[in-house]
């Protein structure tokens, strides 16, 4: 009994030794076991992150974007560059030309400008050749309509202009009025026009003795913002003029003056008749010219067709575009000899009622 006393009390001290040793004992890790002297806590608000922070945010790449008008841009944008380039590439949309095959071109100015009144000889009338063909001098100006200032019917190129150059016509002034409209087309050497202007000098206004265009203006020709047959021409006819070779009576129109006509969008025929009492035969350079009131006929003359003898009539038919409801108009017009002289003169006057 005494003995088994004895080594409950050895194995008992054996184990409390063995305690003893294990709680005294380092641990490897134990040099970087920070020690914490507050409690752990999911969000301490009472530590100092800035130094942190700033760790972080010197990590990140840096941009020095300066403050900018339009607070939804990250940066600053030069609008105007943007755009113009944003447009460049639709340029050609812009320009006011006619595309006729390799050939283009874009307005450029006029010198001197549209309705100088300063007495001039030369007018220089300047384009860029925007298509793909060179021009050559057998490209020229085709004088069309109006009243022409120059002794040339057509205004050839001086030399050679590649695509992307500037052209400049020289159109030679040799009238001596104040006051005149003159209208060219630009043409290859096709003769296929690809570009057509006018050019006003003092007020734009030609006298009734100018020089007519022979050819037709395009039907949708426009003075400025207003359709061009709505816009009233005063002008008057030159004097009179009979000769015992030349002489006409004027005879008829067809409607009859004071016609009612229904209105909007059809076309209408009027037909004028002359008798010849001169001794020399008409023939196509006889021509009836208009000087004043509204032209719905889409020409300023109309040429003879066939030839009509001493004592023979001669009838000329316009077609007529009606357009407007309850209006009244007239429209004047005289038969012109091959050089300008008035034979006869009318004018017609008639409505448009729907």
């Amino acid at each position: 009994m005494i003995g088994f006393m004895r080594s409950k009390r050895l194995i008992a001290s054996l184990a409390s030794l063995l305690i003893l040793v294990s709680c005294n004992t380092p641990s490897k890790y134990s040099n970087n076991t920070p020690t914490r002297t507050n409690p752990d806590v999911i969000w301490d608000l009472t530590r100092n992150n800035t130094q942190e922070i700033t760790n972080i945010t010197s990590a990140a790449p840096q941009y020095n974007h300066k403050p900018t008008a339009t607070p939804q841009l990250i940066k600053a944008i030069n609008f105007d560059e943007a755009f113009s380039k944003a447009s460049s590439g639709n340029t050609a949309a812009n320009f006011d030309n006619t595309n006729h095959g390799n050939d283009r071109s874009e307005w450029l100015y006029f010198s001197p400008a549209d309705y100088s009144s300063a007495p001039l000889d030369t007018l220089y009338a300047a384009f860029r050749n925007t298509g793909e063909s060179a021009w050559t001098e057998a490209y020229y100006l085709d004088f069309y309509a109006g009243s022409n200032p120059s002794n040339k019917e057509q205004i050839p190129l001086s030399n050679n202009i590649h695509p992307g150059e500037e052209a400049v016509f020289q159109i030679p002034v040799t009238t001596g009025s104040e006051n005149w409209k003159a209208c060219w087309e630009l043409k290859n050497p096709q003769g296929e026009s690809f570009y057509e202007f006018c050019y006003n000098h003092g007020n734009g206004t030609n006298a009734p003795d100018s020089n007519p265009a022979q050819n037709t203006p395009n039907q949708g020709e426009q003075s400025g913002e207003v359709y061009f047959a709505f816009v009233k021409t005063n002008g008057t006819a030159p004097a009179k003029f009979s000769s015992e070779e030349q002489s006409a009576q004027f005879l008829s129109s067809s409607p009859a003056n004071g016609h009612t006509f229904p209105a909007y969008d059809h076309f209408e025929n009027l037909t004028v008749s002359f008798q010849n009492n001169g001794s020399e035969a008409w023939d196509s350079s006889y021509a009836l010219v208009f000087y004043s009131g509204y032209n719905w006929m889409h020409a300023n003359v109309f040429n003879l067709s066939g030839s009509v003898e001493p004592g023979g009539t001669a009838a000329i038919t316009m077609p007529m575009e009606i357009i407007e409801d309850n209006d009244n108009w007239i429209s004047c017009w005289y038969l012109s000899t091959p050089d300008g002289k008035n034979l006869s003169d009318f004018c017609f006057e008639y409505y448009t009622r729907s």
